[in-house]
């Protein structure tokens, strides 16, 4: 439960499956409401219009959890779906409600659920603007539903009712925006410490925990540790700013290589990276340690008017297993064994 919690609080694919799973409750709640308010005294036209109401709901719920599940994060799809359920969920309780009762509904509670999915996208002017239709189909309801709809009664009722979707919107709106705020900066103070400022890479943290995860998960992956051929040189000949340059620019490179594979590159340390590649096959890896290693010795550095380029060494290996220390010195010795043989080479050992 508390690992359940917390995904939904991190997470807007968490929270939308729990609004998704919501939606079919009260959709079979609405019909057990109707059908237990119209077994005595059925009226046609309001059979109809719930029964073409249930075959919407459930077709667009159908597609829209199609959409949930199988599109990734952020695609246009998927973003229209999430996002378009409050409107939906605003059109089905306008119909729904006159439907099941009125100001008597037992449904009518929906509206604060449905004001505080809206705040969850747009904040404090989302729930207030959210706040303001509900009080709109309410006061639409009201004024043709109630009987003396101008007697204190009826005022007290309605103004109280006016109230608390109001409070509803800009509380609900307020203590989101609070939350997600609260979880931006968490999340920036996250990323700084798993993030290594010169190169934009992961850092060695993020590798020793990813390394850790994918281990237990059981996920298939090569392991490459890569180091700069020489890099003391470098600093020694053009000096430490020029040094940094270096490694930001191989930082530039990894990510521009991986950025359509399924890898992930970190920095291990100095001018040694680590990358982890989600590849079965080692003529895959050696495909793309070839890129990397063909753009790097390929990049032309300026400095003080002189030209020089660099190279790089490779040792990559497949896991197996193995706890991620002992992974990492195999592939450690891989590499020194590429070092050792010349540089500017890869060294590759599967696991058998």
């Amino acid at each position: 439960m508390n690992a359940f919690l917390k995904n939904a609080y991190q997470s807007h694919h968490a929270l939308e499956i729990i609004f998704s799973s919501l939606r079919w409750f009260f959709l079979v709640l609405s019909i057990v409401v109707f059908a237990v308010q119209n077994v005595g005294n059925p009226v046609e036209w309001k059979i109809t219009l719930f029964v073409l109401l249930v075959i919407f709901g459930f077709l667009y719920m159908g597609i829209s959890d199609y959409y949930l599940h199988k599109t990734p994060e952020g695609s246009k799809m998927y973003d229209m779906m999430t996002k378009g359920g409050p409107f939906f969920d605003f059109v089905a309780f306008s119909a729904l409600i006159p439907l099941t009762g009125g100001l008597e509904s037992p449904l009518f509670p929906l509206a604060y659920l449905i004001i505080l999915h809206v705040a969850v996208y747009w904040r404090f002017l989302g729930g207030m603007i959210a706040a303001g239709c509900f009080i709109l189909v309410y006061s639409i309801i009201f004024f043709v539903q109630a009987q003396d709809a101008t007697s204190l009664h009826s005022m007290i009722d309605y103004f109280s009712a006016v109230f608390f979707l109001f409070l509803i919107g800009g509380l609900g709106g307020i203590i989101v925006s609070r939350e997600r705020k609260h979880h931006w900066e968490n999340s920036l103070l996250v990323e700084a410490a798993n993030r290594d400022y010169l190169t934009n890479l992961a850092n060695h943290r993020s590798f020793q925990e990813c390394l850790r995860n994918d281990l237990e998960k059981e996920k298939e992956f090569y392991l490459a540790l890569t180091d700069i051929d020489k890099f003391k040189l470098i600093n020694d000949q053009y000096g430490h700013v020029t040094g940094d340059k270096v490694l930001r620019q191989i930082g530039e490179i990894l990510t521009s290589v991986l950025s359509n594979k399924q890898g992930k590159a970190f920095r291990y340390g100095g001018e040694e990276f680590a990358l982890i590649l989600y590849y079965k096959n080692e003529w895959e890896v050696k495909e793309i340690l070839d890129e990397i290693k063909q753009a790097v010795a390929s990049y032309v550095f300026y400095d003080k008017g002189e030209t020089f380029s660099i190279t790089m060494s490779f040792g990559s290996g497949k896991q197996n297993g193995e706890r991620p220390d002992l992974l990492v010195e195999k592939v450690d010795k891989l590499l020194y064994t590429a070092k050792n043989g010349g540089r500017n080479q890869i060294v590759l050992a599967e696991v058998g």
